[in-house]
């Protein structure tokens, strides 16, 4: 990354210079290939808030309940959305060096989620307050250990709207 941190050089805050080539993030449902880098992702990553038991990602890949979503800035693993065959967003996750530069909600703006399950006790905090800058309101039903609450995408929600995002293109004025 040429010594600048990823922050300053994706988030098109101006510091990007000509001629420097723009990251490109892209967002796309995962593909069985993709297993073994987000076991990795998964693993190395997300070892104290996300656990998925031997074989449950083959699972979720193959099988018929869910989707996968994978965001990738210049072919680089960021983010991963787990979301139901219907409409419910069961993980966002974006990697801890990414945040803040409008991955998840473009993970969210692909999936066309209407309804997330937000995990309470992550330990990088409480995500309502992102899904409530995106449009979606609390259900007021949780699980039975208190930890998960249901959101819905309230009527004027427009999932994905971001105000600060990876820079799409060259510089200004190319």
């Amino acid at each position: 990354m040429n010594g600048r941190p990823v922050k300053q050089r994706l988030a098109g805050n101006g510091r990007q210079r000509c001629g420097e080539p723009a990251a490109r993030l892209t967002v796309r449902r995962a593909q069985p290939g993709d297993r073994v880098p987000l076991s990795f992702f998964f693993d190395a990553i997300l070892r104290r808030d996300y656990f998925l038991r031997r074989g449950q990602l083959e699972d979720i890949l193959n099988g018929p309940h869910h989707e996968v979503y994978v965001a990738e800035i210049d072919a680089v693993l960021v983010g991963v959305a787990i979301t139901t065959r219907g409409s419910r967003l069961i993980n966002a996750i974006v990697h801890p060096a990414y945040r803040g530069l409008g991955i998840g909600r473009a993970l969210l703006r692909k999936s066309k989620v209407t309804e997330v399950r937000a995990k309470l006790d992550m330990s990088t905090g409480d995500p309502r307050g992102f899904y409530r800058a995106l449009g979606f309101e609390s259900t007021g039903i949780r699980n039975e250990k208190n930890n998960i609450e249901i959101m819905r995408l309230n009527q004027n929600g427009v999932p994905g709207k971001a105000t600060r995002s990876v820079k799409e293109s060259g510089c200004a004025g190319k």
